[in-house]
């Protein structure tokens, strides 16, 4: 028989309770491999648009040089190899994870571990 005044037996609806809340919650979760992808779409996007902006500058800036001074395609040949190259410049950076103040800076010896004193 059960005692009226003792509360009922309340594991399995706390157990119910979490194999539903951690059921709920890996719903949630979001996808490694989705994540990843997506990752390396943004990447190409940034990288895509580096090159075509850098390219564009320069085109648009050689056009406009060239309409300035009025010789026709000299300014914008000239400044179109530049804004590839520019733009290669660019990529490279963001691939190789560089910022240009890395690229300058010299690396300092390490003090504790130069033995020349």
């Amino acid at each position: 028989m059960r005692d009226p005044n003792r509360p009922a037996d309340l594991s399995k609806l706390q157990k119910r309770i979490d194999e539903a809340r951690e059921r709920g919650e890996a719903a949630e979760r979001p996808n490694p491999e989705k994540r990843a992808a997506s990752k390396s779409y943004g990447m190409a996007i940034r990288l895509a648009m580096e090159m075509v902006a850098a390219i564009a500058v320069s085109v648009g800036l050689g056009l406009w040089l060239d309409s300035l001074f009025g010789v026709a395609p000299l300014f914008m040949i000239i400044l179109l190899v530049m804004g590839m190259a520019a733009g290669v410049m660019n990529v490279y950076r963001a691939v190789s994870g560089f910022t240009h103040g890395d690229l300058l800076k010299k690396k300092k010896p390490d003090k504790e571990n130069d033995n020349t004193a």
